[in-house]
């Protein structure tokens, strides 16, 4: 009797705990269910415009970036230690002028030994012509003699340019950029000393379209600007047109650019240019507007559906208040141009100006 009312105990001891553990998953639930926060992307109100065909009104404008002229890098052309260095960074140096100097002393003496022997070898030459006319010396002896005096013209260039690559010189006029080198310096041949550039003038590299390379020429005089200087106007030239367009129907144009002397552009500077073109026919565009980022890097944000993708797109000139877009949309493409702040690529839009 005492077992079966200890079993009774432990079963009434085993259902209430089972109760009890039923109970608090309950409220576990019944507490999640209420901080649960139900999340709904929320469509962002965005305005659009359309890919579609125009006729380029304006100047055609394209963004290029600045590159020096000619630039070099100035090597060593002689081991040694350096004794003198007569740059610094910033230095505008004329072509031929004196940039560093190599240890010459051992170069200099065997130049000088060179031009020794060529003055006697040549004094012997001299000579023995003379004593030829009168037969004192024969034909053979003669020969042996020119020979003579020819080599030591040869020791005698070989060792003055050897002299002469102890002096590292500017090859054109333009401005140091890089400073390599400092006085004690022990320099191998190709070692750099200095980089050199000529930013009296400046190049720019355009990418243009088909339907826009056609109307172009070499020679073409160009309007430059730069909103670094917003109220100068620098003058160019179209130089080179690349007779081989990409796959996308894009030709590389060389602008070549008379720098100002009184507000010089640097390198590395984004410009525009502004060509005058003989334009025909239409092209596809979209609004100035939809671009995001920038001009050499640009995307759109385009709708399909109700959501927003963002697609990298290529484009041509600008025409006012329109892009020409090369490749990556079509005619009809719908583009957000306004509200693009609040966007991420996938976001769910809603269109105001539908």
């Amino acid at each position: 009797m005492k077992r079966t009312s200890t079993i009774i105990t432990i079963i009434v001891v085993l259902a209430l705990v089972g109760l009890m553990v039923a109970r608090l998953v309950t409220n576990k639930k019944t507490v999640d269910s209420k901080r649960q926060v139900v999340t709904e992307q929320v469509a962002i109100a965005v305005s659009v415009g359309f890919a579609e065909m125009r006729e380029p009104v304006g100047e055609l404008n394209l963004v290029g970036i600045t590159s020096p002229n000619k630039e070099v890098t100035v090597t060593a052309e002689s081991p040694g230690k350096i004794v003198a260095v007569n740059f610094d960074v910033g230095d505008f140096v004329r072509a031929g002028r004196v940039l560093a100097r190599v240890d010459d002393v051992y170069k200099r003496l065997a130049f000088e030994n060179a031009k020794l022997n060529h003055d006697k070898y040549k004094e012997d030459y001299e000579r023995f012509l003379v004593l030829r006319e009168g037969d004192a010396v024969s034909e053979v002896q003669l020969r042996d003699m020119k020979m003579a005096y020819e080599a030591a013209k040869i020791q005698l260039e070989s060792t003055k340019k050897q002299w002469d690559d102890t002096r590292i010189v500017a090859p054109f006029s333009g401005t140091i950029t890089k400073k390599s080198v400092e006085v004690g310096a022990f320099v191998n041949v190709g070692t750099a000393v200095a980089e050199i550039a000529d930013v009296a003038q400046l190049v720019a590299n355009l990418t243009v379209s088909e339907n826009d390379v056609y109307r172009m020429k070499v020679g073409q005089g160009v309007n430059v600007r730069s909103s670094v200087f917003p109220d100068e106007v620098f003058q160019g030239k179209i130089t080179n047109i690349t007779p081989r367009g990409s796959a996308i129907h894009t030709f590389p144009v060389e602008v070549t650019i008379a720098n100002s002397n009184r507000q010089p552009l640097k390198a590395g500077t984004f410009v525009s240019v502004q060509i005058d073109l003989d334009r025909r026919g239409s092209t596809l565009m979209v609004p100035r507007d939809a671009i995001v980022s920038s001009i050499k890097d640009p995307t759109v944000y385009l709708v399909k559906g109700n959501t927003a993708h963002l697609t990298p797109i290529v484009i041509g000139g600008s025409y006012g208040g329109f892009v020409e877009v090369v490749s990556g949309l079509t005619r009809g493409d719908q583009v957000v141009t306004g509200g693009q702040i609040n966007l991420a690529d996938g976001a769910k839009v809603q269109i105001i100006n539908q």
